[in-house]
């Protein structure tokens, strides 16, 4: 228990946050990416078509968009903490949909009806959540130690993104090998339920942290499409451009990195963990070494330089061949440089948002970009079974032309930046301050009118 409940220090907070995120890390990495996608590909309808396949893909993100309606929610709700609670747990509830379609044969098309449905419920529901919890966590530590607070969260995410499915992976290999065909698909349902009940203990570390005030403004009749205009007219405006452009152009590829991998490459989930590792590995250490330099002020010029560094990844792919797979492991090394991006695109996110009022900011960026991201993946998904069932171009070569289109896209989301200027920390506290004082003043004046009043 902290020293005392209504102010806990940042070191009980970090703790609180990191056991947290530990918890909740294992039990997603259960049940999203390839134990999921691997999951469903049991399904004949999955197999048979791309644009299905994308479709999956794209539903996380683009129903995490819906988050948009955060602060709407907030008017009402006016806690942030029991928002993200209520929204995480009722998340769970609706995934475990997903290992219920076992009761129908691979060759159902109810099946991957119900599988879309419960990923959409489930991502809108979380997407609400993790705005709320990244606001609420950006008002109860300091903008100067912001860095290295996010920086040790992803950290502890990272470390066990990195142990928990491949050992899921490795002992479910080892346990079905003596048994019939059919439990290799329901071994996928049972990692599924206890990856639920993993996010949902995540929750028991941070209750004893208190909820933070929430500060946004009241609305006014007339000023929304006003506010709109001046939101993306101001220096968060470029931020956004670039990381929207940057959405688009890895979307395209969402799905057809996946199908490249298992029909081309043949790529297996052990392989695929052993790669995720190696991957989230190097994202340790650029995490943490990111969160130093955001906390020097250095965030626009992580962010700009490591996106160029990043999109090289797209060379690999182009260069990998089914006799050269091994050229994807460049790929994942690149893509370890996510560690600065990802770290320096949320603090600059939160340095450019109002304190208190960050929500509509948050998910904007992150939630947005997913939004995007899922249209991309659609458009990608299409064109590849275009390209695949009518193009002249050969199987391999349709695959290279999508990953250098999406290279150039992505190389090019850093130029969106150079008008960025790189937000002041103390101007920015000494604003906020002012506009406390100016709430306070406010608050007592109106005691001191209903008391003459009276």
């Amino acid at each position: 228990m902290p020293p005392s409940k209504s102010s806990p220090s940042i070191a009980f907070i970090t703790k609180s946050v990191v056991i947290s995120q530990m918890l909740f890390t294992a039990g997603n990495s259960l049940t999203t990416g390839g134990s999921l996608y691997y999951f469903v590909y049991e399904f004949s309808a999955f197999r048979s078509s791309p644009l299905l396949l994308a479709a999956l893909q794209i539903a996380p993100e683009s129903c995490e968009a819906l988050s948009l309606f955060t602060r709407r929610i907030l008017r009402l709700v006016k806690s942030r903490k029991w928002l993200w609670v209520s929204c995480l747990m009722l998340a769970r509830i609706a995934a475990l949909l997903i290992p219920a379609t076992l009761l129908f044969d691979e060759d159902s098309k109810f099946a991957s009806v119900l599988i879309l449905g419960a990923v959409a419920v489930w991502h809108l529901l979380q997407g609400i959540a993790y705005c709320s919890y990244i606001s609420w966590l950006s008002d109860l530590v300091p903008e100067m130690n912001w860095g290295r607070f996010f920086a040790k969260r992803k950290i502890a995410s990272l470390s066990i993104a990195i142990i928990v499915p491949i050992s899921a992976g490795l002992a479910r290999k080892a346990w079905i090998n003596e048994l019939p065909e059919v439990w290799k698909t329901r071994s996928f349902a049972a990692i599924f339920i206890v990856g639920a009940a993993l996010v949902m203990l995540s929750i028991i570390p941070m209750l004893w942290i208190p909820d933070c005030t929430i500060r946004i403004q009241p609305k006014q009749k007339g000023r929304t499409w006003g506010n709109w205009v001046s939101l993306f007219r101001s220096q968060f405006g470029w931020l956004l451009a670039s990381r929207w452009w940057l959405a688009f152009f890895q979307g395209l590829t969402q799905a057809v990195i996946f199908k490249f991998s298992v029909d081309l490459l043949k790529i297996s989930l052990n392989e695929y963990y052993i790669l995720l590792a190696a991957m989230l590995s190097l994202q340790m250490a650029t995490s943490w070494y990111a969160g130093l330099l955001c906390d020097r002020g250095r965030d626009r010029q992580v962010l700009i330089w490591s996106l160029i560094g990043v999109s090289f990844a797209m060379f690999f792919w182009m260069a990998a061949t089914p006799e050269t797979k091994w050229m994807a492991a460049g790929a994942y090394v690149l893509w370890g440089g996510f560690g600065f991006v990802n770290l320096a695109l949320q603090n600059l996110t939160l340095k450019l948002a109002p304190s208190g009022d960050n929500t509509l900011h948050i998910s904007l960026s992150r939630q947005g970009s997913g939004l995007v991201a899922g249209f991309a993946g659609l458009l990608g998904g299409l064109w590849l079974q275009e390209l695949l069932q009518s193009s002249t171009l050969s199987e391999l070569r349709s695959y290279q032309l999508i990953f250098l289109i999406s290279w150039l896209g992505r190389v090019s989301a850093a130029f969106w930046l150079i008008p960025l200027q790189q937000p002041d920390a103390e101007q920015k506290e000494e604003t906020t301050e002012v506009q406390r004082h100016g709430d306070s003043d406010r608050k007592n004046q109106s005691v001191r009118n209903r008391i003459h009043m009276g």
